[in-house]
């Protein structure tokens, strides 16, 4: 299971709009959300609202299986639902997904990367699971 934490700014005024958003989703929108979800493979999303001193923040985490294609298809998906949570996105943040299609492809890792530091609890759970008789 992969996981993202995404941060967007909550435009001025648009604070009570954000919440709206998030109670239709929970409400009145919920069958299509769920829907739009599972084709996605999100397993977990959970929104969050954080006033700082430069103002309201939205902090979203999401996880899947597959994190990657579940953002590209948020952002390329044509599916209603869809169409209207990028939608929401560009009215309460200012942020246009379609911007952001170039994310959709798998990109080859930079040559000159020099990892310093990697750690994951999965493969400590490989491990113990192969040394099981």
């Amino acid at each position: 299971m992969s996981g993202i934490v995404l941060t967007f700014p909550i435009l001025a005024g648009k604070v009570e709009a954000w919440r709206r958003f998030c109670q239709e989703m929970a409400g009145s929108r919920q069958n299509f959300y769920e829907t739009s979800r599972q084709r996605l493979g999100i397993t977990r999303e959970r929104l969050a609202l954080v006033d700082t001193a430069f103002g309201a923040t939205a902090v979203t985490t999401l996880e899947a299986p597959n994190v990657d294609q579940a953002l590209g298809q948020i952002i390329t998906s044509v599916l209603p639902f869809d169409i209207w949570y990028r939608e929401q996105l560009l009215e309460l943040h200012g942020i246009d997904l379609a911007g952001y299609e170039q994310f959709t492809k798998p990109t080859a890792l930079p040559p000159n990367q020099e990892v310093h530091f990697e750690w994951s609890h999965i493969g400590q759970l490989e491990d113990q699971i192969r040394s099981v008789p």
